[in-house]
């Protein structure tokens, strides 16, 4: 891994190392840097790696004890339907996830990306951490961009939602869900406040017209909170692969062996297990 060190921010000052590790192309890897945003409507922005596990602050929001994962999304995501795999990987490692998912493949132009929508929270002790994870998921809008998610008796259809509204909307939705308040003011914070590094724009703004809230992970712990934002596996590097080869063979991808390795190791930090670079 190479480490750089970015430019300092003066609102206020930011000292941000990012540790980027390359593999098919792939931008994935592990950083920090000691900003906090307090609200949600905060004006002093961020520059935010895609694709890393990027410490936010130092801020845990977590019960005592234990290592709380929350997954924003929608239904008809292709960095949902990828990245859902470095979670199954890493998980399976501890507990049958069976009861927990199900098989969901994601179209995109010229093809199809398999992957897993996780139906229910999920609790379990992670031996190597010597904590409790728990892991919560809540999806935006439904498999058409067009409506609010109705849950998983109907993928397809939720109260209608004009295209100019869906980032507006999603806030709405985040703040319905369970989690936490800090938690739903991080992810609209790195979504539509915070600038994605090389871009001009926070990811939400990414894809007009279709702008809205993408698919972001927020991991807090003793050790502070880290972030996910966009995908650390390209969705295209599983388009035409069935779910089924995908279950069965999904732990010989090198993208989703470093995905999930790093992953580990943003847990680890935050649980406190391993001290932070």
């Amino acid at each position: 891994m190479n480490i750089g060190e970015n430019m300092k921010k003066w609102f206020p000052v930011i000292i941000a190392v990012i540790i980027i590790g390359s593999g098919l192309g792939i931008p994935y890897g592990l950083g920090f840097v000691s900003f906090t945003h307090t609200t949600a409507s905060s004006s002093a922005n961020l520059t935010i790696p895609s694709g890393q596990f990027y410490q936010i602050s130092n801020e845990d929001y977590a019960p005592p004890g234990q290592v709380d994962i929350y997954l924003s999304s929608w239904y008809g995501c292709p960095i949902g339907a990828a990245d859902s795999w470095f979670i199954y990987d890493y998980f399976s490692g501890f507990i049958n996830m069976t009861p927990y998912v199900l098989a969901h493949n994601v179209r995109i132009q010229n093809g199809a990306i398999p992957g897993l929508l996780f139906k229910s929270n999920i609790s379990f002790g992670d031996k190597p951490l010597h904590t409790t994870i728990d892991f919560y998921s809540y999806y935006l809008y439904n498999l058409y961009l067009n409506r609010t998610a109705a849950g998983f008796n109907d993928l397809t259809g939720g109260i209608p939602i004009p295209q100019n509204q869906l980032v507006s909307t999603g806030i709405s939705e985040l703040k319905t869900s369970s989690f936490p308040t800090p938690v739903v003011n991080t992810i609209i914070n790195i979504t539509t406040v915070d600038h994605i590094e090389g871009m001009n724009s926070p990811s939400a703004y990414l894809h007009p017209p279709n702008d809205k809230i993408n698919t972001v992970m927020v991991i807090t712990g003793i050790s502070g909170t880290w972030i996910l934002n966009l995908y650390i596996i390209e969705p295209k590097s599983l388009n035409g692969y069935s779910y089924q080869y995908m279950e069965e063979n999904y732990g010989n991808f090198l993208s989703i062996a470093n995905a999930t390795g790093n992953f580990t190791k943003a847990l680890e930090y935050s649980s406190g297990t391993v001290p932070c670079p």
